[in-house]
């Protein structure tokens, strides 16, 4: 998905009259629409209502192909962001909400109930440039109780039809998510009664065996390599700051360093290497000359000497040019790289979950993957994933390991 920018356009004004005000805040079962898409009535998508104000799961502002907003949770931050230069960053301890520029807002914080965060939608809307409503949902539609249904609507969504006479055109498909949410659970499946054991089996029939249990995967026994290349400052800063904090302190990275970018800027690389991460070299032409040129340079800025190298797949001869030399060549091919084409929730349903696999993650160092790398460590936190950083003594994966079908 590629980053664009929101054309700023009026948001709706909703007066507070129109939105139930509730004794307490509370997860309140509103139909949720977005891009006049209509989601499952579900505890995931469900709005939390505090007197007049509402909040909705960040969740919600990716659900369709094509969106501009997209959001990122962790333990202590959630980001509501827009390509890599406009972004919120609510911090759950502290209430405070801020922007990419660092400015305060003014802004309701991010609300917690159990295990899932709600942001302000009035807000949010404004700030990006989307419209929303919340609209009664006539009683001939759902006849059995009081509803309301939240609609949001991108800049860039196709025009639709009114709030009302969309709910009048969609009553079915209102009504039967409306009954699938109200549905009463599945009675338990009662397992079968084990037969009694006999005493006095029939000669030669061996009594049948106990089934095999199999644990379930452990992704504590799942290796990830997560390396950079193409090194921004800017990118490096974001990066570095998030792997400061708890959720991500415990990991170590590799970053992959080209000689224009100890040119660009040699007090990022140094950073780098002071915040207890290792260093490459990034080969652009693949040859020995361009290896020793960035080594010497690499020693000047930051006093650090490596045999560590990777290049991208259009330098043909950078791996038989470091087994010629006895330097070790991290190898890109099968690696799951990822950029600003694709989403957070894309790069970690492809991680592995199988205990004992291994996979190479690598990223452009980028503002962008600063942004992204917040939801993907706080995968790899929250699923006890095992991250080791590439060292000159790691052992290379094989492309046939790494190619999955």
């Amino acid at each position: 998905m590629k980053k664009r920018v929101l054309a700023v356009i009026i948001a709706v004004c909703i007066v507070a009259m129109f939105v139930p005000t509730v004794s307490r805040a509370a997860v309140t079962p509103y139909f949720v629409i977005v891009n006049d898409v209509l989601l499952p009535l579900s505890n995931e998508n469900m709005p939390y209502i505090v007197g007049s104000e509402v909040f909705v799961p960040p969740g919600i502002f990716g659900v369709k192909d094509g969106v501009s907003v997209w959001s990122v949770v962790s333990v202590e931050q959630v980001r509501v962001y827009t390509g890599a230069s406009r972004y919120v960053d609510f911090y759950i301890t502290s209430g405070s909400v801020e922007d990419q520029d660092g400015n305060i807002l003014p802004w309701p914080s991010a609300r917690r109930a159990g295990n899932r965060f709600y942001v302000p939608l009035a807000q949010i809307c404004d700030f990006f440039g989307l419209t929303y409503e919340v609209l009664e949902v006539n009683r001939e539609i759902i006849p059995q109780e009081q509803m309301w249904a939240i609609r949001v609507r991108f800049a860039d969504a196709t025009p639709g039809f009114n709030g009302p006479t969309y709910l009048s055109m969609n009553r079915a498909a209102l009504r039967e998510t409306y009954n699938e949410f109200n549905a009463p659970p599945a009675p338990p499946e009662t397992p079968p009664t084990p037969s009694a054991p006999t005493t006095d089996p029939s000669p030669g029939v061996e009594p049948p065996a106990p089934p095999t249990v199999e644990p379930p995967p452990t992704y504590n026994d799942v290796t990830i390599y997560h390396s950079f290349y193409n090194i921004s400052a800017e990118g490096a800063v974001g990066i570095l700051e998030l792997l400061a904090t708890d959720v991500a302190s415990e990991y170590r990275f590799c970053f992959f360093i080209s000689a224009d970018d100890i040119r660009g800027d040699s007090g990022i690389i140094r950073r780098i290497s002071g915040s207890g991460h290792t260093i490459g070299i990034w080969l652009k032409e693949g040859t020995y000359d361009e290896y020793v040129e960035t080594s010497e340079l690499l020693f000047e800025a930051a006093k650090i000497k490596t045999v560590l190298v990777s290049a991208s797949i259009e330098a043909e001869n950078a791996s038989g040019m470091a087994e010629e030399n006895g330097i070790v060549f991290w190898t890109m091919d099968g690696s799951l790289a990822y950029d600003d084409t694709l989403s957070v929730d894309a790069v970690t349903a492809m991680l592995p979950k199988v205990s004992g696999e291994r996979q190479n993650l690598m990223s452009t160092c980028s503002e962008f993957t600063a942004l992204m790398l917040l939801g993907i460590v706080s995968y790899l936190h929250t699923n006890e994933y095992s991250v080791e950083a590439i060292t000159e003594t790691t052992e290379p994966l094989k492309i046939e390991e790494m190619v999955r079908s």
